[in-house]
Order: C-alpha cells, then sequence, then structure tokens
C-alpha cells in the first residue's frame, strides 16, 4: 500500500508547494500538542509549529527515507522546542530573582483586563496540565497526541518511533492512573483549538523559501 506521505513529498520536491500545505494539515494538530507538551504556553506552542514545519521544508531533500517523514518531522519538533527551552533559560536566568514579585503582579494585571472567555480557556489548559502532570513523561506524550493531536495509536507509533503496543499500553496506562479525570481531560483538549490561519501562515512564509533539491539517487528513489 503506498503511503500518502510519500506522495506528497514527491509532489513537493517537484515544485508543488501545495502538496506541503497537505503535509501541514495533517499534522499540524500532532506537532503543536507535542510542542505545548513540552513547552507549556499554546501560543508559543504555534510559533514552534510554524518553525518546525518551515524547517522540514528547507531539509525536505535530506530526508532519506520519505516513509519516515512523521518521525523525522518529531524529531524536528523536539529541537525546535529544546532550543526555544535554552533561550528561555539564558534571556532569563539573570533576572529571574529580581523579577519574581514584577512577574506575578504583571500576571495578575494580565488576568484581571483579559476578556472572561479568555481567561476561562486559560484556566481550563492549566486544569490539564496540572492532571497531565500526575503521569509519567511517555504516558503524558502519548495523551496529548491521542486526544489534542487527534491521532490513533498506529499514528502516534510511527510519530515517536515506538511500537503501537507499547503506545497503546501507554494509552491505557494513562488513563487508567486518571480514571474519573481522563474523561475531563478529554473534554477539555477537544476544545483547545489552534489558529485556523496557522496552515495559511505556515504556507506564506514557505513562499518565500526553497526546499533543498534532492539528490540525482534520491530522485531516482523517489520516482
Amino acid at each position: 500500500m503506498k503511503n500518502d506521505d510519500v506522495e506528497l513529498i514527491q509532489q513537493v520536491l517537484a515544485g508543488d508547494e501545495s502538496a506541503f500545505a497537505e503535509l501541514v494539515k495533517k499534522y499540524q494538530k500532532p506537532v503543536h500538542a507535542l510542542a505545548w507538551r513540552k513547552i507549556g504556553d499554546f501560543h508559543i506552542a504555534e510559533e514552534i509549529t510554524q518553525d518546525a514545519f518551515l524547517r522540514a521544508y528547507q531539509k525536505l531533500g535530506s530526508l532519506k527515507d520519505p516513509n519516515q517523514f512523521s518521525g523525522w518531522l518529531y524529531v524536528i519538533a523536539t529541537r525546535r522546542c529544546y532550543a526555544w527551552l535554552r533561550k528561555k533559560r539564558i534571556r532569563t536566568q539573570p533576572l529571574e530573582d529580581a523579577e519574581t514579585t514584577m512577574g506575578q503582579k504583571d500576571a495578575y494585571s494580565r488576568h484581571v483586563v483579559e476578556q472572561r472567555a479568555q481567561t476561562a480557556v486559560e484556566a481550563q489548559r492549566d486544569v490539564v496540565k496540572q492532571l497531565l502532570a500526575k503521569l509519567k513523561e511517555s504516558e503524558r506524550t502519548v495523551m496529548t497526541l491521542h486526544y489534542l493531536g487527534e491521532m490513533t495509536v498506529e499514528e502516534i507509533s510511527k510519530f515517536l518511533g515506538v511500537s503501537a503496543g507499547t503506545i497503546k499500553s501507554r494509552l491505557q496506562r494513562a488513563r487508567h492512573r486518571l480514571q474519573k479525570e481522563e474523561i475531563m481531560i478529554r473534554e477539555a483538549l477537544d476544545h483547545f483549538q489552534i489558529s485556523p490561519n496557522l496552515t495559511d501562515n505556515i504556507m506564506r512564509e514557505v513562499a518565500r523559501l526553497k526546499p533543498a533539491a534532492p539528490s540525482a539517487s534520491k530522485l531516482q528513489v523517489l520516482f
């Protein structure tokens, strides 16, 4: 059975940018879910998602096995998250102690002026993060990808490079640990909506770039 990703990658490398838009639509939720899980900020996760896809577009010609696109994209997204976290630590470390009180006041001020609906959404996300914190790291990732990323067990398996049986077991353990809370998490994550313009924003940036051309041997393999 032909891998849809491989066909889309062939089209992208042949110069069809619309094919990359299809890859973005297919994987933007899982990538965002992963970034949100690692970063903890819903909106910054969108920025990292965009950055990850732009990096993937530029490096697509270097992908050795197009069948492994989702796992390759996972690695790129993870590296983007770690890069952001490193920059944040460097940026905040010198002022961390001095700005603690001021940061708390600023956070409270922002909370006051936010619209009620937005405040409710943020509060709901915080509750979900606290509930997910009860799980092991591997279980948190699987739960987030399954509900927020809307991925099946098989898709998560390919994305993380872990067997489907292992993913299924982690999901079952997570549900067992949370029990009643699992329903709350599922319902809350179902209402987390990324920006409807995310794909358009990514493709607008893609239009300014050019993916790395595959080698002659790669073309023979792909076509």
